[in-house]
């Protein structure tokens, strides 16, 4: 049986099996594509104008606009998104912009794609566990999930998925939650315990990034922050 497009980005990620969230991948090449987009031809369609002057992009995705992007197109795209701002500001009342600005600060071009995308993976998701076995077996072989995708998942399986099937499904990505929170902590605790003179020569064992891998798996983002110095505690 052929490979329905859609069905693509859920077996790729499913079966690379890195130890990250599958959905996050997923979702980061929806963000990248978005990006590449939006900074390429996509910019100069007046549809799409019309909504990135309306909208704008959330601090991440201005950040990674101008990391990826040619400056000149992305410096028109902000130009013309100021100018409906200023447009805003002169005509609108204080209490009328102040919920404009609030607005602006809640909204994203970037990030309602992608949420609108990653609606209909979700609904591939279910639509695979459902009908194809072998990616059934391949979801359940998963180690981790970060928390607002398995929230989502838990979410979209209610809405998917008789309830019946929805207690068999649940169970499963039960069991694999449970193993990586366990493991997890496990690896902070152990971290913790590092900085107590009574292990300082005991190896790190699997610890020593186990405070981003948690950031991680509570918010779905590695953080980029500095490490900590591991030499000296």
């Amino acid at each position: 049986m052929s490979e329905h497009i859609y069905e693509i980005p859920l077996n790729d990620y499913f079966g690379k099996k890195n130890g990250e969230c599958p959905f996050c991948g997923i979702r980061k090449m929806l963000e990248n594509n978005e990006i590449e987009a939006i900074t390429g031809a996509s910019m100069m369609e007046p549809s799409i104008r019309i909504k990135t002057n309306e909208q704008g992009f959330c601090a991440k995705h201005f950040d990674s606009m101008l990391k990826v992007g040619k400056k000149l197109p992305v410096a028109l795209m902000i130009q013309s998104h100021m100018e409906t701002i200023y447009s805003n500001f002169e005509r609108m009342k204080p209490e009328k912009f102040e919920k404009y600005i609030f607005s602006l600060q809640n909204d994203c071009y970037i990030c309602r794609r992608v949420e609108y995308n990653m609606e209909n993976v979700f609904s591939n998701f279910f639509d695979m566990w459902e009908k194809d076995a072998k990616f059934k077996q391949l979801a359940g072989e998963q180690s981790v999930f970060c928390l607002p995708d398995f929230q989502k998942m838990i979410f979209y399986g209610q809405k998917y998925l008789s309830k019946k099937e929805f207690l068999t499904f649940y169970g499963v990505i039960y069991e694999i939650q449970k193993k990586h929170l366990e493991e997890l902590l496990d690896d902070i605790d152990w971290f913790c315990k590092k900085f107590d003179y009574r292990f300082r020569e005991e190896s790190w064992k699997n610890s020593k990034d186990a405070p981003e891998r948690a950031v991680r798996t509570i918010t779905s983002v590695y953080p980029e922050g500095k490490n900590g110095n591991f030499d000296k505690i």
